[in-house]
């Protein structure tokens, strides 16, 4: 049978690598050089909702967010197995929790008004 690809060589590649290129490489990409300008690490803080918006708009955006939440979480776990999935399973649920409260503050907001 012809192959189009050649048989991979006989020797294994990493016994020919050299230990120390191996670890001058992985200083080079995990420890950069003290002297090198690091990146400014800033947390900004989480603006305020805008007073144009009404808080019943802020509960629809957030019902929205954690809709999209949800189906994340879902295809996630349905990619898992074992332990894996029941923690994503877990996951959902809290969201569902979450949007279930945002729900019923929607529609008390909706009746009073």
């Amino acid at each position: 049978m012809f192959k189009v690809t050649p048989n991979p060589p006989v020797s294994s590649a990493v016994e020919s690598i050299d230990p120390q290129a191996i670890d001058r490489a992985l200083a080079h990409y995990l420890w950069p050089e003290a002297n090198a300008p690091k990146p400014p690490i800033s947390i900004k803080p989480h603006k305020r909702q805008q007073a144009s918006q009404s808080r019943e708009d802020a509960l629809v955006n957030a019902s929205s967010i954690l809709d999209s939440a949800a189906a994340t979480a879902y295809e996630n776990a349905d990619n898992l197995t074992g332990a894996n999935r029941k923690v994503a399973m877990g996951i959902v649920h809290l969201i569902e929790l979450a949007q279930r409260q945002v729900d019923s503050v929607i529609e008390e907001t909706a009746i009073t008004s």
